[in-house]
């Protein structure tokens, strides 16, 4: 039973150690993306813009502004989503690793029982 608790322990802090550092890889590359794309967007909406059509310019502040609301709500999702498949990769690891675990102990004591079912020889017991 302590091996089934100890698996239960280890596998989640491996699944939860990985998920954490591509999630911040995720979140770093997204990070980047946005920081791009609102530099590219901040000069033709910024002063001493060109003149654009309005049509142009109200998309461009519209976008400008969606870039800001994916910003903040980056790291929720991220971390729900990551929170999320890390318990549903635990889970089906947890499973897997027990499955394996009780394996080994029926093995292990089927392996025990034939060797003390096994009749000592003759020199062996004169020891």
């Amino acid at each position: 039973m302590k091996s089934k608790i100890a698996w239960a322990i280890q596998s989640f802090f491996l699944c939860f150690l990985f998920n954490l550092a591509f999630a911040a890889i995720i979140y770093l590359m997204a990070d980047k993306i946005l920081e791009a794309l609102n530099v590219w967007v901040s000069p033709l909406t910024g002063p001493g813009a060109p003149a654009l059509p309005e049509d142009f310019q109200m998309a461009l502040g519209s976008f400008g502004t969606f870039l800001v609301q994916i910003h903040g709500y980056l790291m929720p999702v991220l971390a729900a989503l990551t929170a999320a498949i890390t318990l549903m990769l635990w889970f089906f690891l947890f499973l897997a690793g027990r499955r394996q675990i009780g394996r080994a102990t029926l093995s292990a004591a089927q392996v025990k029982i034939e060797v003390s079912a096994k009749p000592k020889e003759e020199g062996e017991e004169a020891r």
